[in-house]
């Protein structure tokens, strides 16, 4: 006689077996995600700090804002921030505080921290970029799970946005984008979970996600409308008329959660950006100096406001490249399908009236359609989207094996392209810089002589070849901007990315024919794809920092 023991709450093997996989699928990709986000990230840790030192002109203005607060003295005022917002600056205060209790004993806590643990800043604060991404990546799986009940589209959904490139590379950088996309992909969780239930605490916590998204970056605090049209598109169905419906949902909306959003909103705002209640004027004047000369504000004219140009340019050139090189067809495609999706509405409508409006104010509002920084906010919305698409394309073919396979097929030869520029991408730059290569050649040439080296002022100048030659500024040495037809022992010229041949030969032949300088050499670091040179020519400038082209010039006479 056998005797079996039953456990009560033993797992049955195949159960098991599926959870083991389950673990093992997501913790690899959060691992493949944490790789593409690591590698490269020491990229200009020791540029210097200043202006016209730092190899990605925005981490200046990051260190800037950090430098003026100082936690451990009490003093929360950052004028240097004031025009995006302050929340990320006092999460990046806090590195900065232990770096100087941490530094030489003889040191003043309220002196500024030194040259070096510029550097150290730098990095603690771009692996908090990457800790945030990564973030952002489950908060999106939990949200298409959350939406779906599925586990392989909220897979989906979360590759999708491990490998997008714009994501990977902002990853990189000590900006405030990264901790926008993790709030806004908060905010989109706890909206899907508001369709259950309405708790006054979710109903407070993600009006304060809102609002501390708003205190991190002023545009991002447009998600707060998420939750709102989630909460309007899940209204009752049982009166007879649609305009008794929407009147009936707006009622119940108004009589209590948006006065607790609204509160959320108000509350995350003061904790993130204390200032904009404590110093109003402050604020006021930094946003109008700084801010609002990067907006193109005449587009809201009554003569403008239907010109979607500018819109337009975003969907068909600065996504695709912000998705590279394929990877942007899965939204688009998903987008396309869940119009057809009626039964899907109530999920999808709220995600693609934000996405459709913040859209058209930032793609209007913003000076000019260039930067893939501007549509990075519409990722999580994205992914989130493309979950619930794969989730219901899935049940449309469980019955219809071949057409399930050749969906995966299809999907893997999307996403997979994508995962290798950020492979290539990531190990380009762990290549010495072309700015340090420039300002290395130039130290063996100068020796010990006085020598005049000129800048060609052309171009964004203060963050492609200033770097390289602005360390060597000394009494011997003079930097300066100049015109070719001026004297100089060196001229250098640089381009914000890879610099097309014709280009190249006609900034040649533009210098030479001053009669002043000889083309010498052309510096720039290659991204290569299976040993074959990538070309960047054509993206958008801030997805190329890390590849500059310059430009040396020798004196025809020595000056």
């Amino acid at each position: 006689m056998r005797i079996t023991a039953r456990f009560p709450y033993s797992v049955p093997g195949d159960q098991f077996m599926q959870r083991a996989r389950r673990v093992i699928s997501f913790s690899g990709l959060l691992l493949l995600a944490a790789y593409l986000r690591l590698a490269g990230l020491t990229w200009g840790l020791h540029s210097g700090y200043g202006h016209e030192l730092n190899f990605q002109p925005d981490e200046f203005v990051s260190l800037r804002g950090v430098l003026q607060l100082d936690l451990l003295t009490g003093n929360i005022k950052a004028p240097g921030a004031y025009f995006e917002g302050t929340f990320n600056y006092y999460l990046w205060a806090v590195p900065q505080a232990v770096l100087k209790l941490t530094a030489r004993k003889d040191t003043h806590l309220g002196d500024s921290i030194t040259t070096k643990d510029h550097s150290d800043l730098l990095y603690i604060s771009r692996c908090m970029s990457v800790f945030f991404d990564l973030c952002a990546i489950v908060v999106v799986f939990l949200a298409i799970r959350e939406a779906t009940h599925a586990f392989y589209p909220s897979l989906v959904g979360a590759l999708c946005y491990a490998v997008l490139p714009m994501q990977v590379i902002y990853a990189h950088f000590m900006r405030t984008h990264i901790l926008s996309n993790l709030l806004c992909a908060l905010v989109i969780w706890l909206s899907l979970k508001l369709r259950k239930s309405q708790s006054w605490p979710l109903l407070l916590l993600v009006g304060l996600f809102s609002g501390l998204g708003a205190a991190t970056r002023y545009p991002v605090g447009l998600i707060v409308v998420i939750p709102c049209l989630y909460l309007l598109f899940n209204g009752s169905d049982n009166l007879p008329s649609w305009r008794l419906r929407v009147l009936e949902r707006v009622k119940k909306f108004v009589a209590g959660p948006a006065w607790l959003i609204g509160l959320g909103f108000a509350i995350g705002l003061f904790l993130g950006h204390p200032m904009l209640f404590l110093d109003p004027s402050s604020v006021t004047k930094a946003i109008t100096d700084e801010t609002l000369k990067y907006a193109a504000l005449k587009e809201f004219s009554g003569a403008h406001l239907l010109n979607l140009s500018a819109v337009w340019r975003y969907v068909t050139h600065v996504i695709p490249f912000a998705m590279y090189p394929v990877l942007w067809v899965v939204p688009y495609c998903s987008v396309v399908y869940l119009l057809f999706k009626r039964s899907l509405y109530r999920l999808t409508v709220p995600l693609l009236i934000f996405s459709l409006l913040y859209l058209y104010l930032m793609g209007k509002g913003y000076l000019a359609p260039y930067f893939g920084r501007i549509t990075m906010l519409l990722m999580p919305g994205f992914c989130v989207l493309v979950g619930i698409a794969w989730s219901d394309l899935q049940l449309q073919v469980r019955n219809h094996r071949r057409l399930a396979v050749v969906s995966t097929v299809a999907l893997l030869l999307i996403v997979v392209p994508s995962l290798i520029f950020d492979l290539a991408y990531g190990r380009a730059m762990q290549q010495k810089d072309a700015r340090e290569i420039v300002r290395k050649d130039l130290q063996n040439a100068i020796g010990e002589r006085p020598t005049r080296i000129g800048i060609l002022h052309v171009g964004p100048d203060f963050y492609t070849v200033m770097p390289a030659a602005k360390p060597l500024n000394n009494e011997k040495v003079t930097v300066q901007l100049q015109d070719p037809g001026e004297n100089a022992d060196f001229l250098l010229v640089g381009f914000p990315t890879e610099a097309a041949p014709a280009l190249i030969n006609a900034t040649v032949r533009q210098v030479e024919t001053q009669g002043k300088f000889k083309y010498a050499k052309t510096y720039r670091v290659p991204v290569r794809i299976f040993g074959h040179e990538f070309s960047l020519t054509h993206f958008p400038p801030d997805m190329t920092y890390s590849f500059p082209t310059i430009l040396l010039f020798r004196a025809r006479t020595s000056t």
